[in-house]
């Protein structure tokens, strides 16, 4: 009988069979910690968003469009950058009053939860545009504190929603997902 295979001797061979094992091992390993690495939260790339906010009031309604930038930053720091316009309607449904949003708010945060992603977030320093002209009436309208009140603490949960999002709620709701830039 011929065949084509090549002759290893027992002592080769016995090592080929202890290093397959130990080597398949390994890679499991290797794409576990890969997959923990990917799933590690806060990330360090930043995400974009898009932000509604209606709110109705006696006899006004107001309402919020506004892009989000969201990124952690060194130090137990997080910059949030909102840009947008906000409308402040009469009871007709009239257009009374536009605004203009352009500013950031760079955040303090001590994370109170692992389970329950909870993070403080204390607003330490808010850089306004000069385009900016949201006044404190519309401001408590539409925004939470800490994004027109500097030194304010907010609670918010940030969620990993999967892979590429982050949801991001107070208290009382959701009010952004946040997209993270997918890297190639």
């Amino acid at each position: 009988m011929i065949s084509d295979r090549k002759f290893i001797p027992p002592g080769k061979k016995t090592i080929i069979y202890t290093l397959l094992p130990v080597a398949a091992l390994l890679l499991v390993l290797y794409g576990m910690s890969l997959r923990k690495d990917k799933h590690t939260f806060p990330v360090n790339i930043p995400c974009r968003g898009s932000m509604i906010v209606e709110a109705q009031y006696d006899h006004q309604r107001a309402k919020m469009v506004t892009s989000l930038y969201f990124s952690f930053l060194d130090n137990r720091k997080i910059l949030v950058s909102l840009s947008g316009t906000a409308y402040l309607y009469n009871e007709e449904g009239k257009l009374v009053n536009r605004k203009t949003l352009l500013r950031n708010i760079y955040y303090d945060y001590v994370q109170e939860s692992k389970v329950t992603d909870t993070y403080s977030m204390t607003s330490r320093q808010i850089n306004i545009d000069s385009i900016d002209n949201m006044d404190w009436g519309i401001s408590s309208l539409l925004m939470i504190n800490s994004f027109f009140l500097t030194g304010h603490t907010d609670t918010m949960v940030l969620k990993k929603y999967d892979d590429n999002t982050m949801l991001i709620e107070s208290n009382q709701s959701p009010f952004a997902l946040c997209v993270f830039k997918k890297s190639f």
